[in-house]
């Protein structure tokens, strides 16, 4: 009853595929609508600290939208405007300096010469001791002028390394002045790609303008919404796969230590759902932010005595059906109750036995062949 007769060559044109129904450990999962977006802390601003002309960094260009940045990386400068008096002033300042380094520099070299001096006449009163030539006292004497020339040259070497670090800070923090100019860089605080940026060299720019917006694309959220009734079916450390609509076949198992995933404390009074978040790599980019994906949380795990690949239903009037095989040549259509889905598989509560042979691929094909069985051939024994 019910059967339907389909020819090898008919099965090898459309390469139809068969699969065994077996039993199946499956996973019932409560499927929630969810969204990919940044992370908290993986998108930055870069704004410049005052009002000024914006310059590229040296040997190279403004970044532009697409563009990869490193941490720490230069972006460009800020050159605020000087007027006469304001750069009379940094001259000034720079002079002082620079005096003041002559000044560190002389004592550290003064100090060198007074311990080589110290050093040599300690050697000279130990041999005059040695020889019972000086006393006592003499060779304590010249130790203690050693001792405080040693001393003397410490310090001045610490000073000289106070001035160094202090003019790196200034050459870090205060830009590097050239051609009379003070400039500010521009730093990004993160890795990551530059997805607004649009500036031009020489641009007037403002305190806290936009300049360059760069995000961190090696991670992502997934944010699913639950229904607030529907809180105690998926319990408090849920487990559950991620699907992406523009990403066909892609799955992303979430939960557990290394993608936990995390319940929102506050429900919604609007929609009346409840985030639940987890982070996920972006696998290179590939899932973006602001695309739509679906949330599968487990709620319950059973032991399906039949299962199939879910590739063999066929809907037929709104039920669900599959094409048997029971020889090479011949299907029986069966009317099937379906259970659990668990991804690619199915629950077959009834219509099918263990063992038997489903048509996976093809299996729609078959049904037209129920519909009109002479266009697919009577059949016919090898």
């Amino acid at each position: 009853s019910g059967s339907v007769p389909f020819l090898m060559e008919q099965q090898w044109k459309i390469k139809a595929l068969v699969a065994a129904s077996a039993p199946r450990s499956l996973t019932s999962r409560l499927v929630v609508p969810a969204q990919i977006r940044a992370p908290e802390g993986a998108e930055v601003v870069v704004t410049p600290p005052v009002a000024g002309r914006l310059v590229a960094a040296e040997n190279a260009a403004l970044p532009r939208s697409g563009d990869f940045v490193e941490a720490g990386q230069r972006l460009g400068f800020v050159e605020p405007p000087l007027s006469a008096t304001d750069l009379a002033q940094l001259q000034a300042l720079q002079l002082e300096f620079d005096l003041k380094s002559l000044d560190i520099v002389c004592a550290l070299n003064d100090a060198q010469v007074q311990l080589d001096f110290a050093t040599r006449e300690h050697e000279r009163v130990s041999k005059l001791r040695a020889n019972a030539l000086s006393t006592a006292q003499e060779l304590d004497q010249a130790e203690q002028r050693r001792s405080v020339a040693r001393t003397a040259l410490e310090g001045a070497r610490a000073t000289k390394e106070a001035l160094d670090q202090v003019r790196a800070a200034r050459s870090e923090r205060a830009g590097d002045r050239e051609a009379g100019a003070l400039r500010f860089p521009l730093v990004s605080p993160l890795r990551g790609t530059v997805i607004a940026g649009g500036r031009l060299q020489g641009e007037a720019l403002a305190p806290n303008d936009e300049l360059f917006r760069v995000l961190d694309t090696s991670r992502v959220w997934v944010e699913g919404h639950v229904f607030e009734f529907d809180l105690h079916r998926i319990g408090a450390a849920p487990a559950g796969v991620v699907t992406f609509a523009a990403l066909p076949g892609t799955r992303v198992d979430v939960g557990g230590p290394q993608r936990a995933l995390v319940v929102s404390a506050t429900v919604d009074s609007v929609s009346r759902t409840v985030v639940v978040r987890c982070e996920i790599p972006s696998d290179g980019g590939t899932i973006k932010p602001g695309m739509q994906a679906e949330l599968e949380l487990a709620t319950l795990r059973i032991d399906a005595a039949v299962a199939i690949p879910f590739d063999a239903v066929v809907m037929e009037q709104g039920l669900p059906t599959a094409y048997v095989m029971l020889e090479g040549e011949l299907f029986q259509k069966r009317d099937l109750e379906l259970g659990v889905r668990d991804g690619d598989y199915v629950e077959i509560r009834k219509g099918i036995a263990v063992g038997e042979h489903v048509a996976t691929r093809g299996a729609y094909v078959i049904k037209l062949a129920a519909l009109s069985p002479t266009s697919f051939g009577a059949g016919h024994q090898h």
